[in-house]
């Protein structure tokens, strides 16, 4: 499950950067880029409206499933690296505080 949203949530991040990129309505956008025109390509308002909409539920997806990743992983129970591999200093410092905690035995009389 986590990783079909996370491979969805690659997908929505790739689309939602196409749709800001390439199909701003500026002059400046990505589609005027090799030979210009690319301002008259969506200059229609309905042409407009739909790419606003589509860059809104584009978004709305987005924070969808990075709210999904963000509620799965902990279930996922990810290890850091360094609990996995910790340094020897550290498990050097965890044997002397594990031997200093060790009673001593006391000799009997």
């Amino acid at each position: 499950m986590y990783t079909f949203i996370m491979i969805l949530h690659i997908i929505i991040c790739l689309i939602l950067i196409i749709s800001i990129l390439v199909f701003q309505t500026s002059k400046g956008s990505a589609l005027s880029m090799f030979g210009g025109g690319g301002e008259n390509l969506f200059s229609a308002p309905s042409a407009t409206g739909f790419i606003k909409k589509f860059t809104a539920w584009t978004a709305l997806a987005f924070a969808v499933t990075s709210i999904m990743l963000t509620v799965l992983a902990p279930q996922t129970r990810f290890k850091s690296v360094v609990q996995e591999n910790p340094l020897p200093i550290q498990t050097q410092q965890a044997q002397q505080q594990a031997d200093t905690k060790t009673p001593v035995p006391q000799p009997s009389k």
